[in-house]
C-alpha cells in the first residue's frame, strides 16, 4: 500500500526498480512481526540529492510520524550495495515508522506484553547510557555507529541496521541487545551465513564422532542399559527401581554418587577449569579477528558516510572511498595488505573526474593524469619507480608545456 512519488530534476528518469529495493527491505523488518507495524505508513518520496532541513543541513532521509518517508536515491542505493557496512538508509527510515506506531519516537515497539516493555525500558535506559560512555571513550564503537548517540530516538534505528548489517560483530560485542532485536524482529541474522545442510551434518558427525550413528542409536546399546519398563514415565522411574530392586539397590546407587563426588568431581573440576580457559581463549581470539577483519565507516555528524574502507587482518584491503558533506564521492583509493596498489581517483565537487593514476607500492607509477573542472585537461604525468619522469601542463587554451625530470608540482 505503498505510494511512490518522484521529485525528479532534469534529465532524472524514475526507475521501476525503486519501489522493489525499498519494499523488500521494509518487508524484512516486519515479515515476522506485522503489517500492522506499517498501517500508518502510506508515502515514499525519492529524492535525486540529499535533502536539506531549513537549517541548511544535508540528511540522506527523514521519516515523519504522520506516515510519509524522503530518502535520497543514491543514498538509498549506496546503503543497499554494501550489506556489512552497518549504515543502510531504508532500514533506518521504516525502523522508526515501526517505532512511530503506538508511542513517540523513543525507541520502543511495540511488544504484546506490558512486562516485557517494562523489561525493555528498564534495558534501553542502561544500554544506551553504556554506548553513550562507550562513544566518549573511543572514536570507534564497532557494533553500533555513532549516530545512535545523538538522541535515544536514533537508539532502534541505529540498532537495526547494525542487527542486519553487523550481527556478528553486535551478538559478540552487545549479546542483550543482540537478543533484544531477536525477540524484536523475531530473526537471527547472525546465522544466515553459516547454515549447513542435513548432509554436511551428517559428515561432520561421522568426521569427528566416528561411529555417532552406530553408538547414538538406542538399539545398539542393550548391552550396556537395562531396558526402559513398558507403562513407566521418567519421572516414575526411580520409584519404580526402588520397589524391582529392594533397597541394595538403592545403597548402591548412593555408593556409587558417594564416590563419584568424592574421587571423580576434582577431575571433573580441573577439566571444566581447562574448559573454561579455552573458552576465554577462543573469545578473545575470536574478538581481535572480528576487529581485524570488518567493514569500517566513519560519518559526519548527520550520519552520512565520510570515509570507508575494508580492514582484512587489520589491514586496509580493498577500496578506500571520502565523501564531503554533500555526499558527493571525492576520492578512491585502492589497498591491497596495508599499502597504497592499483587505481586512485579524486573529484571536483561537481563529481567530475579531478585527478587519476595509480600507486605501486605505496609509490606513484605509470601515467598520473588532471582535469579542471569543466573537464578540460590539466596536466599529464610520467612516474617510475615513485619518481618524476616527465611533466605536461595544459594553459587554459589547451597549450602543451612540457617539462623534463624535476620535483612534482603536485602537492597530493
Amino acid at each position: 500500500h505503498m505510494f511512490l512519488q518522484d521529485i525528479p530534476p532534469p534529465g532524472f528518469e524514475p526507475r521501476r526498480k525503486r519501489p522493489k529495493c525499498v519494499s523488500f527491505l521494509a518487508c524484512t523488518l516486519i515479515v515476522n512481526r506485522s503489517k500492522v507495524d506499517l498501517d500508518h505508513f502510506h508515502t515514499f518520496v525519492f529524492h535525486p540529492d540529499l535533502l536539506v532541513d531549513d537549517d541548511g543541513e544535508t540528511w540522506a532521509g527523514w521519516a515523519y510520524h504522520s506516515g510519509k518517508i524522503e530518502q535520497s536515491w543514491e543514498s538509498t542505493m549506496r546503503g543497499m550495495d554494501d550489506g556489512e557496512d552497518n549504515w543502510d538508509v531504508t532500514l533506518h527510515e521504516f525502523a522508526h515508522m515501526i517505532d512511530y506506531r503506538n508511542t513517540p519516537s523513543d525507541s520502543i515497539p511495540l511488544f504484546d506484553c506490558t512486562n516485557v516493555t517494562l523489561e525493555y525500558e528498564a534495558f534501553l535506559e542502561s544500554e544506551y547510557k553504556d554506548i553513550c560512555d562507550a562513544w566518549k571513550k573511543s572514536t570507534d564503537c564497532k557494533a553500533i555507529r555513532k549516530y545512535a548517540t545523538t538522541k535515544k530516538a536514533e537508539f532502534i534505528t541505529c540498532a537495526t541496521e547494525a542487527f542486519f548489517e553487523n550481527s556478528e560483530m553486535l551478538q559478540f560485542l552487545r549479546p542483550l541487545l543482540y537478543k533484544w532485536m531477536q525477540r524484536i524482529y523475531n530473526m537471527d541474522p547472525a546465522k544466515w551465513r553459516k547454515r549447513i545442510s542435513a548432509v554436511e551434518l551428517h559428515d561432520l558427525r561421522q568426521t569427528i564422532c566416528g561411529n555417532w550413528s552406530h553408538n547414538s542409536r538406542w538399539r545398539n546399546r542393550h548391552g550396556e542399559v537395562e531396558d526402559w519398563p513398558t507403562g513407566v514415565a521418567a519421572r516414575n522411574y526411580l520409584k519404580w527401581a526402588d520397589v524391582k530392586h529392594g533397597p541394595e539397590w538403592r545403597e548402591q546407587r548412593d555408593r556409587m554418587a558417594k564416590e563419584h563426588r568424592e574421587f571423580l568431581w576434582p577431575e571433573i573440576k580441573e577439566a571444566l577449569e581447562k574448559k573454561r580457559e579455552v573458552k576465554e581463549r577462543e573469545r578473545k581470539a575470536k574478538a581481535r579477528y572480528l576487529l581485524n577483519n570488518r567493514t569500517v565507516v566513519i560519518n559526519f555528524p548527520n550520519g552520512t558516510p565520510q570515509l570507508k574502507y575494508k580492514l582484512v587482518h587489520g589491514r586496509r584491503d580493498g577500496l578506500w572511498q571520502r565523501w564531503d558533506e554533500q555526499q558527493v564521492l571525492r576520492e578512491e583509493v585502492e589497498y591491497m595488505g596495508g599499502r597504497k596498489k592499483g587505481k586512485v581517483t579524486y573529484y571536483h565537487p561537481n563529481g567530475k573526474k579531478e585527478l587519476a593514476g595509480y600507486h605501486r607500492f605505496n609509490e606513484r607509477a605509470g601515467i598520473w593524469e588532471g582535469w579542471h573542472e569543466d573537464g578540460s585537461p590539466s596536466f599529464r604525468s610520467t612516474y617510475h619507480d615513485g619518481k618524476l619522469q616527465l611533466w605536461e601542463q595544459y594553459d587554459a587554451n589547451g597549450v602543451s608545456r612540457t617539462y623534463g625530470k624535476a620535483k612534482s608540482r603536485f602537492g597530493r
